[in-house]
């Protein structure tokens, strides 16, 4: 019994320390690994919190209070932090004097240190919980737990808004490619040819153009 436990004890270690290893890899290849931290950290701690706050707390405002601050912070990193440092893109929103709003999309043609990586865990870490709180919210209304709706409206609200921001700001950048390989194809005689429209295409496929 205690060579067993001995044998189940390191193999434990050995999936702790190969877990360690990944997770080092990955860090490894970003280039802003704590700005990664941060952009997964408050999305995971809101979900964390909706799941398994009542064991801790039978208080709903208590956890809906948390909920919402963990989701305020993370909506703030991500438009003012992550987007601008992970994958180049910014987006922002100007009141006009006529009471309209007009909205701002800013893409960082250059000196973008991301990797590949970090593009990855951008992207992956804004589309992924939004999907999961959707399926929240489709599980409360099937439960009819209406109390939580608000809570989960608020999560989509924010993960949707930035969504939508940056989404934008990739086919804005998009656009700008376009018109940039337009205006050198022109120059050089290239718009015309095979290689020219092939060109125009992978591009405009690459943005959803």
């Amino acid at each position: 019994c205690r060579m067993s436990g001995m044998a189940f004890g390191g193999a434990d270690e050995g999936e702790s320390g190969g877990l360690i290893a990944r997770a080092s890899d990955i860090a490894q290849g970003l280039n802003y690994p704590k700005t990664a931290f941060f952009h997964i950290a408050f999305k995971t701690a809101a979900i964390l919190i909706y799941m398994f706050g009542s064991w801790f707390s039978s208080n709903f405002v208590n956890i809906f209070v948390l909920c919402v601050l963990m989701l305020a912070f993370d909506f703030w990193t991500v438009k003012n932090v992550s987007g601008r440092l992970m994958v180049g893109l910014r987006w922002w929103s100007e009141v006009r004097d006529d009471g309209s709003t007009d909205w701002k999309y800013e893409c960082r043609d250059g000196n973008l240190n991301a990797t590949t990586m970090d593009v990855a865990i951008f992207w992956i870490g804004l589309l992924t919980p939004a999907f999961i709180w959707f399926i929240f919210g489709v599980g409360s209304v099937f439960r009819l737990s209406f109390d939580w709706l608000l809570l989960i409206a608020i999560a989509l609200a924010l993960s949707g808004a930035n969504i939508v921001g940056y989404v934008r700001c990739k086919q804005e950048a998009g656009t700008r490619l376009m018109s940039g390989l337009q205006g050198v194809m022109g120059r050089t005689g290239m718009g015309s040819n095979v290689m020219g429209q092939a060109l125009q295409s992978a591009a405009g496929k690459a943005f959803g153009l």
